[in-house]
């Protein structure tokens, strides 16, 4: 115990964590286990990803979409249960992504440490089966202080912490006295070894083979008790990651195993960069003495097993790149270091006085070199030792002795404990022009704005990452009054970071903003925020529209007007993914701040309907077809659609989930996108009825109350609204007259009713457009006035555009003049349409009595309204 604590308190000691992005799943999985009850990264996938995007290569997309770990979650899995504690803190304070991000850190370091120490004082019970108390307690420090124990295992969740842990019981059970509850126990821990870390499972073939013998007629319990981890890590596999192999299985690198033997060997072993026997060098005594390390009879057939297991890791490590990437040490070797002391106290038996001497000697020096890494190591040796990154030279600087990291990372000053400082801040806003912007033209200069404090300070400096590869950076802070007022600290917090855009390719691009608070420090994940370079716009396309603005107005007016048209459909081509949809923002207030994204059929649905009309004009003919194959694809064998789309969609999990399928987006999609399956229409229409009310109404979601995916009901947890009532009686106009014909009566007697505006109670737009589309169905509904109008800012011109489209012939009612429209689109094309940007149309929300609040928003439905109005305006005049 004395041992653990000491342990304890030496591995926290530095009051940092030595982490990279092989530990991001295990520090953020126990959180989205406890909070989500899932085995997923989906919700925490931006934090985890931690400014880096498509170069998070700890992260993989599994099954369906979902973002999942791309190594075994074994590690997580069983440490959760520590992180009961940040959880609840977490939820007394609130989910903040930055609060998440520094009590993971916290919890990843104080969980690596407790394991190492936990691994140390279990070692030193096994040890004192072989060795007298003396030499146990001098290989528990050698093996606690003097390897990669250290510096790999407790400091922060690699895979190797765990498994020195898990070697080390399994060590002690098998040599002590067999029971039935030490045989199950030995081989769940067999099993977990090899799950753990599939490299491991050698040495788990090897314990449990030894197992067996020691178990005699309790071995089918010990093999039964190991098939349990590897049977659930299995199922996993298969059903979340989609392979055999887990993450690994995705990760798509078919040459990890194909390097040199005999280099690799005496990389892990001799070289200056990462060999066993320079950082351990009390090590050597195994291989300078290997006579002794079968004297003892008693353990000779186990030892004999370990040792046949280690040589073969060994040469399966050797076929690999043997520096394993940005680490200190021979990381890799780590999980092979509870055998290797197991081996060692016959040779310390057998040692003389001097070789004694030269033996704690050589302890003493590795606790040196772990110490430097413990205090110093801060990458900077790695940046060296991978300078080179392919050809026949990449291995040499790993050779140099110039880049021994004990020796290179001496250069600086000594890292800096920085796990109690809190690091904040935030990515504001991208820039172009002076103003803010969410797309650009190629080749446009962008700056990045926003604002860092670290431990009440200016940061040492922030980092911009473009599409998770570092752009530019800053150490210089300016004054922000906003952020001294909120924080009140005094210390310049804001920043401005200009960015290169000449080399970026037409499409979605991501900006993420990283801060280091000391110099030779981590660096903390921020924000990011994404923006679209859009392509030269391409007039004329489809041969249809050559950007004829109203002859009415002036040839200047005309000018201007047209190239907004042309702008428009530029972004809303550019902002269509290749699948067909377009991307919804929501925020959790009225007002259009810090916004994320999803994926739901009904923008798509709506998008399809408002620009239908004038697809040909606007030159969207080929964006809408790819629209409706999109929405036709969506159809389920229920003949049911789901607001975020099928559960199998690849963007389930990253932009959406698995939401219970309602009655609103299976009516649009079954009028608007068909798609080549009107059979499975009646059955749509069957389950639609079953959920009609007593009054004729119907209801939003086509499931009991205890088969509800991803819904956060309200007050009334399967409302009937108002808006869902007009999309289903547009779909019965087509399939089911007389059905239309009831469901308008019935939402006639109660349309002035409040109960029945749920999802549109702040956001009038889509019923006021509906409104033509319901007289030409044979409804026509008298809307209450306090429908019509909305209080959030910024709506007054999206409402003003959509009561404008209400009055034209192909609407209905008599036209506007062109004065009254003309005024409306310069307004909101000006600046580059600045004022979609700033306030998009507000399109629905949720059940504002539901626990979450979400406000749904549209840049792309803005463009889209402008567009129509454009051209109904033009074909007016």
């Amino acid at each position: 115990m004395i041992l653990g604590f000491v342990c304890l308190l030496v591995y926290n000691a530095n009051l940092r964590s030595i982490s990279a992005g092989d530990t991001y799943p295990a520090r953020y999985l126990p959180f989205e286990i406890w909070r989500y009850h899932s085995l997923l990264l989906d919700r925490f996938s931006t934090v985890a990803e931690q400014g880096r995007s498509s170069a998070a290569y700890w992260l993989v997309p599994g099954r369906g979409g979902h973002v999942i770990s791309l190594y075994p979650v074994v590690l997580p899995v069983l440490v959760a249960p520590l992180y009961l504690p940040a959880v609840a803190y977490l939820q007394a304070r609130g989910w903040t992504q930055q609060g998440l991000d520094r009590a993971a850190r916290i919890m990843e370091k104080l969980t690596a440490s407790l394991l190492a120490a936990a691994s140390a004082a279990l070692l030193y019970l096994l040890l004192r089966r072989r060795a007298e108390p003396r030499t146990a307690f001098l290989l528990t420090l050698a093996f606690a202080f003097g390897t990669t124990t250290w510096v790999i295992s407790s400091q922060a969740l690699w895979q190797h912490g765990l498994a020195e842990l898990l070697v080390i019981g399994a060590l002690l059970l098998v040599t002590g006295r067999c029971t039935p509850r030490r045989a199950l126990a030995a081989g769940i821990l067999c099993g977990l070894i090899a799950c753990n870390r599939p490299p491991d499972a050698i040495l788990a073939a090897a314990l449990g083979l030894y197992g067996l013998w020691w178990a005699g007629r309790l071995a089918p319990l010990l093999a039964a008790a190991a098939a349990l981890p590897l049977g659930l890590v299995l199922a996993y596999n298969l059903e979340v990651a989609g392979s055999f192999a887990g993450g690994y299985g995705l990760s798509g690198d078919a040459t990890f195993f194909q390097h040199d033997l005999l280099p690799g060997l005496a990389g892990l072993l001799f070289s200056p960069t990462r060999g066993l026997f320079v950082f351990s060098p009390f090590l050597l005594f195994l291989l300078l003495g290997w006579r002794q390390v079968l004297r003892d009879r008693g353990g000779r057939g186990l030892t004999l097993a370990l040792g046949i297991a280690t040589a073969l890791q060994v040469l399966v490590y050797a076929k690999a790149d043997w520096r394993a990437g940005a680490s200190w040490g021979p990381r890799w070797l780590t999980d092979l270091l509870p055998l290797l002391l197991w081996m060692l106290p016959p040779v310390v038996a057998g040692l003389g006085s001097a070789a004694r001497l030269a033996f704690v000697t050589a302890c003493g020096a590795a606790i040196a070199i772990q110490a430097i890494g413990a205090f110093w190591y801060s990458g900077a040796s790695d940046v060296a030792i991978f300078a080179t990154a392919a050809g026949p030279d990449r291995m040499r600087a790993a050779w140099d002795p110039r880049n021994t990291p004990f020796i290179a990372e001496l250069r600086h000053r000594r890292a800096p404990g920085e796990l109690a400082i809190a690091v904040c801040g935030n990515l504001d806003r991208i820039e172009a022009g002076g103003r803010e912007v969410r797309e650009v033209a190629a080749g446009e200069e962008i700056v990045a704005a926003g604002w860092a404090h670290a431990g009440g300070r200016s940061p040492q400096e922030v980092v911009v990452l473009l599409d998770g590869q570092p752009a530019a950076s800053t150490p210089s802070f300016v004054d922000r009054s906003d952020v001294r007022s909120a924080l009140r600290q005094t210390s310049p917090a804001g920043w401005r970071i200009p960015i290169r855009t000449d080399s970026l390719a037409p499409g979605e691009h991501v900006v993420g903003a990283l801060a280091r608070a000391n110099e030779q420090g981590d660096l903390y994940f921020l924000a990011e925020r994404r923006f679209t370079v859009l392509a030269a716009p391409q007039v004329g396309r489809e041969g249809a529209w050559r950007g004829e603005a109203p002859r009415s107005a002036g040839r200047g007016a005309n000018d201007d007007l047209a190239s907004a048209a042309r702008r428009a459909a530029a972004v809303l081509r550019e902002r269509q993914r290749a699948a067909g949809y377009w991307l919804t923002s929501y925020t959790d207030a009225a007002r259009f701040e810090h916004p994320h994204q999803e994926m739901n059929t009904f923008l798509t649905s709506m998008m399809i309907d408002l620009l239908e009309p004038v697809a040909t004009a606007a030159g969207l003919g080929e964006s809408l077809q790819r629209a409706r194959r999109h929405l036709a694809g969506q159809i389920e064998a229920s003949g049911l659609v789901r607001y975020h789309g099928r559960p199998d969609a690849p963007t389930i999990g990253t932009l959406g989930c698995a939401i219970t399928p309602d009655a609103d987006d299976t009516a649009l999609v079954w009028r608007i996108a068909p798609g080549d399956r009107p059979e499975l229409l009646p059955a749509a229409l069957t389950v639609l009825d079953r959920y009609r009310t007593g009054e004729g109404l119907y209801r939003t979601w086509l499931a009991p109350r205890d088969r509800y995916q991803c819904v956060d009901p309200g007050k009334d947890p399967n409302p009937a609204d108002a808006g869902i009532q007009m999309h289903v009686l547009l779909l019965l106009a087509q399939a089911d007259r007389p059905a239309a014909r009831a469901l308008c009566g019935a939402l006639g007697r109660v349309i002035a009713q409040d109960r029945i505006w749920v999802y549109y109670q702040a956001a009038p737009l889509l019923p006021i457009l509906r409104q033509a589309d319901l007289r030409r169905a044979g409804c026509s509904l008298n809307l209450p006035a306090s429908r019509l109008r909305t209080a959030v800012p910024g709506q007054e011109p999206w409402v003003a555009a959509c009561r404008l489209l209400q009055r034209f012939p192909s609407a209905g009612g008599p036209a506007p003049g062109p004065a009254e429209t003309l005024a409306l689109l310069r307004s909101l094309s000006d600046d580059g349409f600045s004022s979609v940007r700033r306030s998009p149309p507000l399109l629905y929300h949720n059940d504002l009595t539901a626990s979450t609040p979400r406000f749904y928003w549209s840049e792309e439905f803005g463009y889209a309204l402008w567009l129509r109005l454009f051209f109904e305006t033009a074909r007016r005049s």
